[in-house]
């Protein structure tokens, strides 16, 4: 089984501020606050696989992570980004903050969903095989490689550079295409690629001449979302892990898809300081 992550964060450090305004906005929703007994998942779990209103109990935990930022972790997985507006554009409003969430499905497709203070949202990339989900149609091409169009990481990666030296993730160059490109997506591809290797060469990165692997901080690659996106950086081994170590920074351990099975889904104590939230759905 590949790599899943369904993980937010919004630029606002107090912590009790989120709380408040998103219990706020859960009771406007119709909810009530509840705080219920530890218990064990069903297999299929609508609260790990359903969609909005149509589960009974939704879970939402938050707690610190870079200077500046709270992670936001919820039960169903992507839960901020659903409703209308979405919830993540309802909370980034009232806290006058940008946000993001950024998922992975199976290792490979990955979507985010960015958010102003404004209400602006800016889409990027695809939901496994599901490509029209949230687009409400084909994305455009320009927009299939994940890339920050709103948030600005340069604080952040710079943090993240000076608190861990020494933090590496992994990547690959891939061998050019043997003919010539002939579509406008493989021109774009090549473009890509050779963007890549040349963005590869400034900070002097070794590549291996045989297994093409390169190695860099991960604040480079999250100043790279910001620039020309993730096109040829691998999701897994790569992109994944330099958002959860930039933007989660010391506990960037609670910001995979564990935290969410182990917490959230059977209502487990807290294993990081923070909040957790159980909205249950008002009887009609």
């Amino acid at each position: 089984m590949g790599t899943w992550l369904n993980v937010a964060f919004i630029q606002c450090e107090d912590i009790a501020r989120v709380e408040r305004e998103l219990s706020r906005l859960l009771v406007e929703g119709g909810r009530r606050l509840t705080t219920p007994k530890p218990r064990t998942p069903e297999l299929y779990d609508r609260m790990q696989y359903g969609l909005g209103d149509e589960v009974q109990r939704w879970g939402l935990a938050g707690f610190h992570g870079a200077p500046g930022w709270t992670v936001l972790r919820t039960a169903p997985f992507e839960l901020l980004m659903q409703g209308t507006p979405p919830l993540l554009v309802r909370l980034s409003s009232r806290l006058g903050v940008p946000a993001f969430q950024y998922n992975i499905y199976d290792s490979t497709p990955e979507f985010l969903m960015e958010v102003d203070a404004g209400g602006r949202v800016e889409l990027s990339g695809f939901v496994g095989q599901e490509i029209t989900r949230y687009w409400n149609s084909e994305p455009p091409i320009e927009r299939l490689e994940t890339r920050f169009r709103i948030i600005d990481p340069s604080s952040v990666a710079a943090w993240a550079e000076s608190a861990m030296p020494a933090a590496r993730v992994t990547g690959w160059l891939y061998s050019p295409r043997a003919n010539p490109p002939q579509t406008d997506f493989d021109k774009l591809r090549e473009a890509q690629r050779a963007d890549l290797l040349r963005w590869l060469g400034q900070p002097g990165t070794r590549i291996d001449p045989e297994s093409h692997e390169w190695r860099v901080h991960p604040a480079h690659i999250v100043r790279r979302l910001a620039q020309a996106g993730s096109a040829f950086l691998p999701a897994e081994e790569c992109v994944e892990p330099a958002i959860k170590t930039v933007f989660g920074g010391p506990n960037s351990k609670h910001c995979d898809n564990l935290f969410l099975v182990e917490t959230l889904l059977p209502h487990a104590p807290m294993p990081v300081d923070g909040f957790v939230l159980y909205a249950e759905a008002s009887s009609k």
